[in-house]
């Protein structure tokens, strides 16, 4: 199978595409939205039981991988290298998954969304503008600077007051932020198809992570949990997370691009630091709130400025 040339696609700019073309990917936009909200207050809510980061990993990737093997071994690497899978497989699986659950258990949901998502159109313009700095663009800055602001906003609430741990969690969501651009900057411009991406990102991610886990003896928490709190999150981190986020996410970066598609989270923030009240007893302090309040006026100044600037481009196949 003959490979896209980076070359000739943009890598950051989506195609027209047919209405249903369009149709889809705005589902998909809707989808991202409703997964990133709850994959920061389920996996929040599994820090208040007996499982652990490498439980949560061990149902996303053992769940996920099981359920996208029949893809994986019909597609195989879809066309790429074994360094490209590899690379696909870490930011957006490994990599992301271990960062982003560490995060969440040491810090709140509503810094989860902030720090995790919010920041998104930050860290796709860092990886863009390391990957092409002439093709950076400088318009985004203002929004980019909000953005900013709220982070340092989110580390002073965890700095002043608060046990230094949960400033550890702001670090590891900002890495984990940026593996997840990363992830959606190279599967934009490997160009194969959301299910094909899925089934590589959980698949292999399965294959180093599972072996490591059993060896270390790993499973405690998983045997010691609940049985609702286990199905809780096998359904949502094996199922939804494992093995269907990643092929939605995927469609929406086909359809709008890496960067446009960060609009659709730009009201993640803000839904989940108003469901964690009832469903996980957080209160936010009002520097929380501010902060949330700036990322998400960053971010969707940042992508505005962003689409009006861009020309769409031919559309995908």
């Amino acid at each position: 199978m003959q490979k896209p040339s980076a070359a000739k696609r943009s890598t950051d700019v989506p195609g027209r595409g047919s209405i249903g073309q369009q149709i889809t990917g705005f589902a998909a936009g809707l989808g991202v939205v409703a997964l990133f909200s709850g994959f920061a207050l389920i996996s929040r809510m599994g820090s208040q039981t007996e499982l652990q980061v490498h439980d949560l990993a061990m149902l996303r990737f053992g769940i996920g991988g099981i359920l996208l093997l029949p893809v994986f071994l019909k597609s195989r690497l879809a066309g790429l290298s074994i360094w490209q899978a590899a690379k696909l497989a870490f930011f957006g699986g490994a990599g992301f998954a271990l960062l982003a659950y560490a995060g969440l258990f040491l810090a709140p949901a509503t810094h989860g969304a902030a720090l995790l998502h919010g920041t998104l159109p930050l860290t796709t313009f860092i990886i863009l503008a390391v990957l092409s700095p002439h093709a950076s663009d400088m318009g985004r800055l203002p929004g980019l600077i909000l953005i900013g602001a709220g982070i340092v906003l989110m580390l002073v609430d965890s700095f002043v007051g608060v046990a230094p741990v949960q400033l550890a969690g702001d670090i590891c969501l900002l890495l984990a932020s940026l593996c997840w651009s990363a992830y959606a900057v190279s599967v934009q411009r490997a160009g194969i198809s959301p299910v094909s991406a899925a089934a590589i990102v959980a698949v292999l991610s399965a294959m180093v992570f599972c072996p490591a886990y059993l060896l270390l003896g790993g499973g405690g928490g998983l045997l010691a949990a609940d049985t609702k709190d286990l199905l809780i999150q096998a359904v949502f981190q094996g199922v939804l997370i494992g093995a269907l986020s990643i092929a939605i996410y995927t469609q929406a970066v086909r359809s709008f691009g890496a960067a446009n598609t960060a609009l659709f989270t730009a009201s993640v923030p803000c839904i989940t630091a108003l469901l964690a009240m009832p469903l996980l007893g957080e209160h936010s302090s009002l520097l929380v709130w501010l902060g949330v309040a700036v990322v998400s006026m960053g971010m969707v100044l940042a992508v505005r400025t962003q689409a009006r600037r861009l020309a769409p481009d031919a559309p995908q196949r």
